[in-house]
């Protein structure tokens, strides 16, 4: 898990320096990232982690990880734009909040 959050978190930073994400977006992502991070190194001294936890921590990761593809539009986009467009797998016409 923590090499897939350094991933996420290169991926963010890879965004920023192609100016593809606002400076607000990115620290929200990081943030989020962040937070994931201190509980997989949480879980990582403890040494052990309930797999609902760990299930619920990669779900996160993901859902950031989809954010950044999203918002850089590196995701790759599924539909034929018969409801007004194509959007980045996973999401629908109403991500986010539309």
């Amino acid at each position: 898990m923590i090499n897939q959050i350094q991933s996420v978190e290169t991926g963010i930073q890879g965004a920023i320096q192609a100016n593809k994400l606002e400076p607000g977006e990115a620290r929200d992502l990081r943030t989020q990232v962040a937070q994931l991070d201190r509980a997989a190194e949480w879980a990582a001294r403890e040494g052990t982690m309930p797999s609902t936890q760990d299930q619920q921590l990669l779900a996160q990761l993901d859902d950031v990880s989809q954010k950044v593809r999203a918002d850089t539009g590196s995701a790759f986009l599924i539909g034929n734009g018969a409801d007004g467009g194509y959007y980045p797998n996973g999401y629908g016409p109403t991500y986010p909040g539309g």
